[in-house]
């Protein structure tokens, strides 16, 4: 009766043991795969988004020295999403330019207005992808902490120490892996490492923080008219007229 007592502890144990580790591990990894499904959503704001409002900005200013001009405006480095093919096609400028709203008496202001109009849903854009990448590099840092007190907590090596002290059965073979032959415990342990989450910053791509619109008015302003004065009639054709 004891015996059977005795072992029915040591079951019981172990089974605890079991599913705390797997539990909180459980956690960790639902965390996990939570901040893995954010980073996608990132990648298409900065793709579609943020490189959509950027070629329209190129579009208008078309010449390079103004396109460059700007980005060091904005604070960029690089000249992300540049195509001369792109920036030249009418084609391509006409499908950027239909879903902006036209305003402004003269073709000169309706143009300057474009520029302000494209740079401000640039601004809104970048504002919300930080905001993301914020989120996303603070999630990161809390499941590094979940991982770091997991391991502080739930040392595999000593759990499979102590489990080899309890009375040792067949049947209870493999509940975490204590019962294994030479070398397989090893395999099992790097198996259930839990992996830190890196640095996650440089999986997604750089984004600076933008003058606000009302801060840079003047500089578009003065960039819109050397367009208008390189480039008047494809000016002209994205003014409306």
């Amino acid at each position: 009766m004891e015996q059977d007592i005795g072992k029915a502890l040591t079951y019981q144990i172990k089974r605890e043991i079991a599913e705390r580790y797997f539990g909180y591990r459980k956690i960790i990894e639902e965390d996990r795969q939570a901040l893995e499904a954010m980073v996608p959503d990132l990648h298409f704001l900065y793709e579609q988004k943020i490189g959509r409002d950027i070629i329209r900005i190129y579009v208008l200013l078309r010449d390079l020295n103004l396109i460059d001009e700007f980005l060091s405006l904005a604070g960029w480095e690089g000249r992300p999403f540049f195509d001369q093919y792109t920036v030249e096609s009418g084609t391509i400028r006409e499908q950027l330019l239909k879903d902006i709203e036209l305003h402004g008496w003269m073709a000169h202001s309706r143009f300057a207005n474009l520029l302000l109009d494209s740079y401000e849903r640039l601004y809104m854009d970048t504002s919300k992808y930080r905001e993301k990448l914020d989120e996303v590099l603070e999630e990161a840092q809390v499941i590094e902490e979940e991982i770091h007190q997991f391991k502080e907590k739930f040392s595999l090596e000593e759990i499979m120490g102590f489990l080899k002290t309890l009375d040792r059965r067949d049947d209870l073979t493999g509940v975490l892996g204590e019962n294994l032959p030479a070398g397989r415990a090893e395999d099992l342990s790097s198996r259930l490492d839990l992996v830190p989450v890196g640095d996650f910053e440089k999986l997604l791509p750089k984004v600076p923080e933008l003058p606000a619109p009302n801060k840079v008015k003047g500089s578009l302003k003065d960039l819109a008219h050397r367009a208008v004065k390189a480039h008047k009639e494809e000016v002209l054709k994205a003014a409306g007229d």
